[in-house]
């Protein structure tokens, strides 16, 4: 409405910028709903990837549409500035102090979601290599929604002052380059995901530790995560034990003498021994296995094998 009393470049770049927030909104709460489907038949590590898919298709959007439109707009106006007819500003500054003040609040309440989430890592480094690009979605579109918002007020203000087109058509482009920016850290850290992104170093590191102090275990041969979701990982890993957890010794000494005094033939003993090792191997491991989940709940997927 703002836009169509003034035709102010700078209110479409914001009209233009609402609508692909909203959409964009939209596309992330259908990936959420998606994401928390359990695993079925045709998808046995569940869906939790979908929350990424979608926030990269989200991306884009805002990409083409955001950038695309507001920039292309923003410059066309640049080029054809006409003559400046002094329209009514009471609309659009309504509406634009209005929407800096629901944005100012909006961008309070994701910053405080984040601040949670992030832990003991910085703003930066979460946005770059955090699990939940969600939520940095969210507080990347609230803050330059907010600057948005006060650049296209001091367009349209300076070009009252002026008596020109001029910083009305430049506000329009830099809120469009602001949007290319923001669809590019999205686009970025969305598709490392997709691509299989390995979980944080430090917490990769501690799980090797934990794995490498337990009592059967004599090293580790193999070790890779991948992010499955927030909060979700799968941990696949290839292990050496050590041999003598594997061995009833107190039976293999009955089963020898059994063996020496011919009570028995070998053979079957022997084959007795060796499925005794394959389930003790198997009930180590299972141990292992919920003792890693109880030490680090993120570990949604575990995949141990004997090297």
């Amino acid at each position: 409405m703002g836009w169509f009393v003034t035709l102010s470049p700078s209110m479409l770049a914001e009209t233009i910028h609402s609508l692909a927030d909203t959409a964009n909104q939209i596309l992330l709460y259908v990936g959420l709903k998606q994401s928390k489907h359990g695993p079925t038949e045709e998808h046995p590590w569940g869906y939790g990837n979908a929350r990424y898919l979608w926030n990269l298709i989200s991306a884009m959007g805002i990409f083409f549409i955001g950038f695309g439109v507001t920039t292309y707009h923003g410059v066309h106006s640049l080029l054809n500035l006409g003559e400046y007819t002094n329209p009514d500003l009471t609309i659009p500054l309504i509406v634009l102090a209005f929407a800096f003040v629901v944005e100012g609040y909006v961008l309070f309440v994701a910053y405080k979601s984040v601040k949670i989430k992030k832990g003991s890592h910085s703003f930066l480094k979460y946005i770059k290599k955090g699990d939940d690009p969600t939520t940095v979605a969210v507080l990347l579109e609230d803050g330059i929604a907010v600057l948005g918002v006060a650049i296209a007020l001091s367009g349209i203000w300076l070009s009252r002052i002026m008596q020109t087109n001029m910083p009305d058509a430049i506000a329009s482009i830099i809120i469009g380059c602001l949007l290319g920016f923001l669809a590019f850290v999205l686009i970025r850290s969305n598709a490392r995901l997709l691509m299989g992104a390995s979980a944080d170093p430090q917490l990769e590191e501690n799980i090797k530790m934990y794995l490498l102090k337990h009592k059967s275990i004599e090293k580790i041969t193999s070790f890779k995560t991948e992010i499955l979701g927030p909060a979700r990982l799968r941990l696949a890993a290839e292990v050496e034990f050590h041999g003598e957890f594997l061995i009833n010794r107190e039976q293999i000494v009955k089963d020898a003498e059994r063996i020496r005094n011919g009570e028995v033939d070998p053979v079957p003993v022997l084959m007795d021994t060796s499925e005794r090792m394959v389930r003790t191997l198997g009930k180590f491991i299972n141990e292992l296995e919920a003792e890693l989940k109880k030490m680090f709940p993120q570990l949604d997927i575990i995949e141990i094998e004997v090297n």
